[in-house]
């Protein structure tokens, strides 16, 4: 009976999530130079929070050395993650630095209109998903 709770927990846990839209922005779109070359990009990282995954930890560890053990290194863990503060911290903050150099992959000449920029993340226990994506048109 135990084994079934814990797994009907584990598959509510894994299904709650929310999703939050932390930036939009949108350009002028410039039409007047010929044909316009649609292009979308998207760029992820996962975060960690640290705080609740030691907290599901304790609910399996019986021993109070056991519990301090997971604090501790709850503490350490915490010491090593950098991120936006629109989400959890990620392992890698600099996970959206290549952005230009995809845009330029897409759009050779550098030229671009209409780009719109979302910055969200998606929430679920324990963890999240960091997601930046750009749209824009390039220009020929």
């Amino acid at each position: 009976m135990r084994v079934l709770i814990l797994e009907g927990l584990c598959a509510a846990l894994l299904l709650a999530g929310c999703a939050s839209l932390h930036h939009y922005q949108l350009g002028d779109i410039d039409a007047s130079r010929g044909e316009l070359k649609p292009f979308e990009i998207q760029v992820d990282e996962t975060g960690l929070d640290t705080q609740e995954a030691m907290e599901v930890g304790k609910a399996f560890v019986a021993s109070d050395s056991g519990k301090q053990r997971m604090g501790d290194a709850q503490a350490i863990i915490a010491l090593f993650q950098f991120g936006y503060v629109t989400g959890d911290p990620t392992f890698d903050d600099d996970w959206a630095d290549g952005l230009l150099a995809k845009v330029l992959d897409r759009c050779p000449s550098g030229r671009i209109t209409g780009l719109s920029v979302v910055r969200e993340s998606m929430d679920y226990p324990v963890v999240s998903g960091e997601i930046v994506t750009l749209k824009g048109y390039c220009i020929p």
